[in-house]
């Protein structure tokens, strides 16, 4: 890119928690931003505090399962903040249910949602990272990605999917100095994590969204050298209550 030329971040799920804390890092650490998510009014806000951080912020609500969609999307960052260097994927869901009871239909949304759109987006944006020069793929997955855990079937498999993706993007894309990176953190407080019944755990200790963008910086700021392809992310204390 052009010496005098910001680097641009591209991040999926940024109107709130992980996704939302991600880009104003982003923002604060030099980069211009275009925001994707559903809700205008949290994207609003997320890019008002981008911009406080000195960022250009583009907000585009979007729905990431819309594979069209995403293509104009990531047009609209390309064309309006002259290119792309680093990809963030955030969006993802839940669907607390054990086998037997789920909903098909919901197992469907999961895979698009946690899983295809992540999938269409790396395609697209390839690219672009490549012609960067020192682009970054950064995938937010959970330590379901790397155990199984009950009452949440579908979700564990499109993050173990999302992990086997990033590893093989990562051998796809690394001739072309693109950093490729999945982040696993373990219990965050944000989302439905925060939905657990009372009692369940002491969410004081789960990990924060900042912990989780440290992470995304971390990648974004290694060595040209390296790349760290996995991290994972547990809280320090343990935050589950046991009777």
């Amino acid at each position: 890119m052009p010496e005098s030329q910001r680097p641009v971040a591209f991040i999926t799920g940024a109107g709130r928690g992980i996704g939302r804390a991600i880009a104003v890092d982003l923002a604060d650490a030099g980069h211009d931003v275009a925001l994707l998510a559903r809700s205008t009014d949290e994207l609003e806000d997320a890019a008002a505090a981008c911009r406080g951080a000195g960022s250009t912020a583009l907000a585009l609500p979007t729905d990431v399962t819309d594979a069209a969609a995403l293509g104009r999307a990531l047009d609209a960052c390309v064309e309006g903040l002259g290119g792309l260097d680093v990809l963030v994927v955030c969006a993802g869901a839940f669907d607390w249910a054990p086998v037997a009871e789920a909903d098909p239909a919901a197992w469907d949304h999961l895979i698009d949602l946690n899983l295809r759109s992540a999938m269409h987006l790396t395609r697209l944006a390839a690219p672009h990272l490549c012609r960067s020069g020192a682009g970054s793929a950064i995938f937010i997955a959970s330590m379901a990605g790397k155990f199984a855990y009950g009452g949440n079937a579908a979700y564990v498999a499109t993050k173990h999917g999302l992990v086997g993706f990033a590893g093989s993007a990562f051998q796809d894309l690394r001739a072309d100095g693109v950093k490729v990176s999945v982040i696993c953190p373990g219990l965050v407080a944000a989302g439905a994590a925060l939905e657990m019944p009372p009692g369940a755990a002491d969410t004081s200790r789960f990990l924060r969204p900042d912990d989780v963008a440290h992470a995304v910086r971390f990648v974004v700021t290694s060595p040209p050298s390296v790349c760290p392809t996995e991290i994972l992310l547990e809280p320090q204390l343990d935050p589950w209550i046991r009777g």
